[in-house]
């Protein structure tokens, strides 16, 4: 399999890569998520000046999805003179920034774009958590972000060209490998390719699917 997106990293959020995934298109470059071990890798893989454009997804605002968000976006700002898109429907979002010391004109605050949906889904019982829809190089991808239900993306699953899901070994606040392992294989026997993601433990997950999927 071929996916469409790039990970930075794709631990769980006691990992030493926090789950983030981009996509580089027509001088473009999509973020998805930047924790607080993101930005020092932004820095070593991407020279931002190259880009005309930066847009930057956020599921939620746990630190492992959004730490590094104001420093990427100062960098953006006072190193490279360019405004990002943040594209989120987190409820307290510019709050979150603001009290980082994001000046607002630094940033451009959006909760959809033409070819990006954000879908609401369960996380924690403390915050707002959103995966999404993106329709990107002819793909529709569906992205859960953070989630302990797979709920929310049943009614966009059909026409899926590729899904990447937050599994864990140990449930809970995410998705139990045990629970959502046989409509995995389902939706890969109608053709979506399928690609792991946040992963608590890596082995176990690994071990349990027996290659069925990919871990991103």
């Amino acid at each position: 399999m071929n996916k469409t997106l790039k990970f930075l990293g794709s631990d769980a959020g006691f990992g030493r890569e926090n789950n983030s995934a981009y996509i580089e298109i027509e001088n473009k470059l999509i973020l998805i998520d930047c924790g607080f071990t993101v930005f020092e890798k932004v820095i070593d893989n991407f020279n931002l000046n190259s880009y005309d454009d930066i847009e930057i997804i956020i599921t939620h605002l746990h630190n492992d999805h959004a730490g590094s968000l104001s420093q990427i976006i100062l960098y953006a700002y006072s190193i490279c003179n360019k405004k990002v898109r943040v594209i989120s429907g987190c409820e307290h979002i510019d709050e979150y920034l603001s009290f980082c010391g994001t000046p607002k004109d630094a940033y451009e605050l959006v909760t959809e774009t033409d070819n990006i949906t954000m879908i609401k889904t369960e996380h924690t019982p403390y915050l707002d958590a959103y995966g999404f829809q993106m329709l990107i190089n002819g793909k529709n991808i569906i992205y859960t972000g953070d989630t302990n239900t797979f709920n929310p993306f049943l009614p966009y699953i059909n026409e899926a060209d590729e899904l990447y899901i937050d599994v864990s070994k140990s449930g809970g606040v995410h998705i139990k490998i045990e629970d959502i392992y046989e409509k995995l294989k389902q939706i890969k026997s109608n053709g979506t390719d399928i690609y792991l993601m946040h992963i608590d433990d890596k082995k176990y997950v690994a071990d349990y699917i027996n290659g069925e999927f990919e871990l991103a």
